[in-house]
């Protein structure tokens, strides 16, 4: 079948970000293409306008489309820009799947009521291979720095409590008896830089099926691990007097230039500087500004 979508997937747009279609294909022409009257049409799909990125990954070239049906209209510039703030995670989460598919862990990310998408939780076996997990729990393992899944399938933890964490996934699935266990993790940053909450792993026996252990991550976080995973200017929300500050500051203005400027005294401003200080995770206010222009809020 002729696919204008994929016709577009060729090496000269690898790293150029998110691109339209139509600078390729006008919408007329995807019209009255094969694919759009045999396929989209047929099938009753809500899909017309297209925007697509190409990356290159340890195993060769990935292509990424996104869609909107007819009646939204053609991908906005703000829309390209978004996706494009996130190629870097996209990025990311390509490679975690190439590397669970490279593992032989095809189950572990298929859907499975037993497993649901309400916390992260992984099963294993009496060895500590991962059967199976559900999505907030891939999303755990994408940003946890101390959390992998080794070349031969087993869940490990980096660093201190590493063969603790083995000795305890032993003890829950014992031949004779099984104890059930937990290991806490302490706040730390994700691999991208955000900062994660406290992470409690509960070790729960579980027999059906053999000897087999599910692990339920949980946080004392009042936000829960669930808004700690959104992406981090989708959970950032500057006040209107934030966002002034930084604005100035990334201009290069002082702390004394900005308090005139704003008509606030100097407390204020610092006031308002730590409170960009924690949103961003940031630990001085030049790191805040380099976090803010990362995630495109500046």
């Amino acid at each position: 079948m002729n696919d204008p979508w994929m016709a577009q997937v060729t090496a000269d747009k690898v790293g150029i970000g998110a691109f339209r279609l139509t600078n390729y294909v006008s919408a007329d022409e995807f019209g009255k293409s094969e694919m759009y009257n045999d396929y989209v049409l047929k099938n009753r799909l809500d899909r017309f306008w297209c925007l697509g990125m190409l990356q290159t990954t340890r195993d060769g070239l990935v292509a990424t489309a996104f869609h909107k049906g007819r009646r939204g209209g053609d991908f906005s510039d703000d829309e390209q820009k978004y996706v494009n703030r996130h190629a870097s995670d996209l990025g990311r989460l390509h490679t975690i799947r190439r590397e669970l598919l490279r593992n032989g862990i095809r189950d572990a990310l298929a859907a499975d009521r037993s497993l649901r998408d309400e916390v992260p939780l992984y099963e294993l076996d009496h060895e500590g291979r991962l059967l199976r997990m559900n999505g907030l729990a891939e999303r755990l393992l994408s940003l946890h720095p101390r959390l992998i899944v080794k070349y031969d399938k087993t869940l490990a933890l980096v660093g201190p409590g590493g063969r603790d964490f083995q000795g305890k996934i032993a003890g829950a699935t014992g031949r004779d008896a099984s104890k059930a266990a937990a290991v806490e993790l302490p706040s730390m940053r994700a691999v991208d830089g955000r900062l994660l909450p406290a992470v409690k792993l509960h070790l729960l026996p579980r027999h059906e099926g053999g000897r087999r252990v599910l692990i339920i991550a949980t946080t004392d976080d009042p936000a829960g691990l669930r808004d700690s995973f959104a992406t981090p200017e989708e959970s950032i929300l500057l006040t209107p007097r934030e966002r002034e500050l930084l604005e100035g500051l990334a201009h290069g203005y002082r702390r004394d230039q900005l308090a005139h400027s704003l008509g606030v005294t100097l407390p204020t401003i610092d006031f308002h500087g730590a409170a960009l200080r924690r949103k961003l995770g940031a630990r001085t206010l030049p790191e805040a500004i380099a976090t803010a222009f990362r995630l495109g809020l500046l």
